[in-house]
């Protein structure tokens, strides 16, 4: 006979958070629905705007999400793939601009007072595009209210967690709560 979980009747040692570690952010609800020796599935509420924490999963992840007016999402990251948080994060123009302002200056022969002040503010621009488009992607979240979350995860249920915003990188087997 089928199994039917409903999430928030779960015992408590099936219930925990995420982001504890990280301040000024949202912590997340997480739900341990089922936990074998051949999957692990977590359910996770997402409320609008909470960004997410950089992370992989070495045997990878099945995702299946329903944004706040239930529409349906299915996504598979495969083995050590980067996702969640910043990983949405491709080459950019920021290090494209650095690197240019860097072999600007490394040519410079003489200290010019206003090309050196030129690119002080190119380097001022640049970082506040970075943290304008940074506050951009981490303010998607599910449309119209909470959104749902279930995660599939396989053997050996192993996490690692490499985003800026937590204290240091760390590995997880099982299921991750703060």
């Amino acid at each position: 006979m089928a199994i039917e979980i409903n999430p928030f009747q779960l015992p408590d040692d099936q219930k925990g958070w995420r982001g504890m570690e990280v301040h000024g952010r949202p912590r997340r609800r997480v739900y341990t629905v089922l936990e074998t020796d051949q999957v692990l599935v977590t359910a996770l509420l997402q409320i609008p705007g909470e960004p997410g924490v950089r992370h992989s999963h070495e045997t990878g992840e099945l995702s299946f999400r329903w944004g706040g007016d239930m529409t349906p999402f299915i996504t598979w990251h495969p083995p050590g793939e980067w996702h969640g948080g910043i990983a949405e994060v491709r080459a950019s123009k920021a290090q494209e601009v650095a690197d240019g302002v860097a072999l600007l200056r490394s040519q410079l022969k003489s200290g010019a007072a206003e090309v050196e002040s030129l690119l002080r503010i190119a380097e001022t621009l640049q970082e506040q595009i970075d943290a304008l488009q940074h506050q951009a992607r981490n303010a998607k979240g599910p449309a119209g209210g909470p959104g749902l979350l279930i995660d599939l995860l396989f053997p050996p249920f192993k996490t690692t967690i490499d985003d800026p915003t937590y204290p240091e990188v760390r590995t997880i087997t099982g299921q991750w709560y703060d």
